[in-house]
């Protein structure tokens, strides 16, 4: 039987040899599940592009700086999950539990978010340009100058969300709740809003 040093030793070789594998080749989503179930939460670095993984229960999981260009996330579980500087181009996050998600600097470039919950999310900074988040809901989320140009939020619930110094050039903002949003030094140029909304938000 192994002393408890050396037990200690080959258990830290076999956790770097895991890692290993994992970023030798295109990751294996059964592997990533099975470490998932056995505790593991920290997954950055991967490849993960177009993936699938629709309706997949990941709370809390660490995908940072992480390609998931084009993945299928519809539906899914990712509440609490960092996703930071991860790429996110193409994604479909359809009707995903996103709840206080983290993007920081994320590209989200066409991503579809639609009906979405990404209550209290962190996007600060993140690439949203020409996303889908239509009908999505994101009450408190910061915003923070993230590019949503020509993003399509129509039927979005902003309530309290913090969009200071966004750009919101060109948006579809048709139909969504800006009640409470702040929107100080954002840019709205060309942007699509109802009139009589928008003066609930604070400018």
């Amino acid at each position: 039987m192994l002393n408890r040093p050396l037990r200690s030793v080959v258990l830290q070789i076999e956790k770097v040899k895991q890692v290993a594998d994992l970023r030798s080749t295109r990751t294996d989503l059964m592997q990533v599940l099975d470490l998932y179930a056995g505790g593991r939460r920290n997954f950055s670095h991967l490849d993960f592009h177009e993936a699938w993984m629709p309706g997949i229960a990941v709370p809390g999981i660490n995908l940072s700086q992480t390609n998931l260009a084009s993945a299928n996330f519809f539906g899914a579980v990712l509440e609490a999950a960092c996703l930071n500087g991860s790429n996110l181009w193409r994604a479909n996050l359809g009707e995903a539990n996103l709840v206080r998600v983290s993007f920081q600097r994320a590209i989200l470039i066409r991503a579809f978010l639609g009906r979405a919950d990404l209550s209290a999310a962190d996007l600060r900074c993140s690439d949203l340009r020409l996303a889908d988040i239509s009908q999505g809901r994101l009450c408190q989320a910061n915003l923070q100058n993230a590019d949503l140009s020509y993003t399509n939020l129509s039927g979005a619930n902003l309530t309290e969300a913090d969009l200071r110094g966004a750009d919101l050039r060109g948006a579809d903002l048709r139909g969504a709740d800006l009640a409470g949003a702040i929107l100080e030094g954002a840019n709205l140029d060309r942007a699509l809003w109802d009139q009589e909304k928008l003066p609930l938000a604070k400018r």
